[in-house]
C-alpha cells in the first residue's frame, strides 16, 4: 500500500504537471496571442530538468509519509467507531504536518546550494 501511495502520487503529480503546462499554453496562445513557437521557446527560461525532477521527488516524499502515517494510524486504530475517527483525524493532521517539513527541507536542499 505504502509503494502504491508513492507510485499514485508521483503519477499524480505528472498529470497536473501536464494540465498546467496545457492550460498555460492554451492561456497563453488564445488569450494573449503569443505564438505557439515563442511559448514554447520560452519553457526552458522559467524551469529546467532540476526543477521537474523536484517536482516528482516531492510528490514521491509526500506520497511515502502520507501513507507510511496513515498506514500506521490504521493499524494501530482502537476503541471502535470512535477510535477509528480519532485515528483519520490524527492521520490528517500528522499527515499536513510531515507534508510541511518534507516540503521545506526538499525546498532549503533544492535553493541551499550555490548556484
Amino acid at each position: 500500500r505504502v509503494l502504491a501511495c508513492t507510485l499514485v502520487a508521483t503519477l499524480l503529480s505528472a498529470l497536473v504537471s501536464v494540465a498546467a503546462l496545457v492550460g498555460s499554453f492554451t492561456f497563453a496562445v488564445f488569450v494573449q496571442n503569443v505564438t505557439p513557437g515563442a511559448y514554447a521557446a520560452s519553457l526552458t527560461l522559467v524551469t529546467g530538468l532540476k526543477d521537474v525532477l523536484v517536482i516528482f521527488i516531492k510528490a514521491a516524499l509526500f506520497g511515502l509519509s502520507a501513507s507510511l502515517i496513515a498506514c500506521y494510524k490504521g493499524i494501530s486504530a482502537g476503541g471502535g467507531p470512535a477510535g477509528v475517527g480519532n485515528a483519520v483525524n490524527e492521520t490528517v493532521v500528522y499527515s499536513f504536518i510531515s507534508l510541511y517539513i518534507v516540503n521545506l527541507v526538499v525546498t532549503a536542499v533544492q535553493f541551499g546550494g550555490p548556484q
